[in-house]
């Protein structure tokens, strides 16, 4: 069964949370989105190395996409940022604070392997498409019922570390060919 790290859905469960705490979304219309399991885990302390169902992880972030974030995407992209931000600064993850002097094989390896650390049940592999200027691409294997909502948060944050540790400015965009394969692609500006 897909799974999504606790250090991933803890601050969507901290959102959603607030969300009804501050009035913009009832009680009654959360219970009437989610599943009695999704609900439960609202009111549970979340633990940062265990596995949480990708099928919540996919539904409560549908509910900020939805009332927070007004269905823009980029809303997604930057909450991706903000999570590697906020998981680089707990030192969770050691390849994130590791010496990354340049850009190349070496900066993919590391993203690649936070993936799988991150979401259960999904293959990342990274390629360096051109050298000069620096074009890369990383493909994530998921299982089909991997929320496509979730890739643009993802996006964000490959596009959070690539902005800190790459040479010069890469643009990062997603797209999802096919139900079990989602590309991630870096582009110099």
């Amino acid at each position: 069964m897909s799974g999504v790290k606790g250090t991933a859905i803890e601050s969507v469960v901290v959102d959603v949370n607030r969300l009804v705490e501050e009035g913009r979304l009832s009680r009654e219309a959360l219970e009437a989105r989610l599943e009695a399991a999704d609900v439960a885990l609202l009111e549970q302390k979340i633990v940062p190395a265990l596995w949480y169902p990708i099928g919540t992880y996919g539904r409560l972030v549908e509910i900020l996409f939805d009332v927070e974030g007004g269905r823009d995407t980029e809303y997604l992209v930057e909450r991706g940022r903000r999570a590697a931000d906020r998981i680089r600064a707990t030192g969770l993850y050691s390849q994130l604070s590791a010496d990354r002097t340049g850009w190349g094989d070496r900066i993919g390896k590391i993203l690649v392997s936070i993936g799988p650390a991150m979401f259960k049940d999904t293959i990342w592999h990274f390629d360096v498409v051109s050298s000069g200027p620096l074009r890369w691409r990383i493909e994530m294997r998921v299982q089909p019922e991997f929320p496509d909502l979730c890739r643009h948060s993802t996006q964000g944050f490959i596009d959070f570390l690539t902005q800190i540790y790459a040479e010069g400015t890469i643009r990062v965009s997603s797209e999802r060919s096919s139900p079990t394969l989602i590309t991630f692609r870096g582009d110099p500006l």
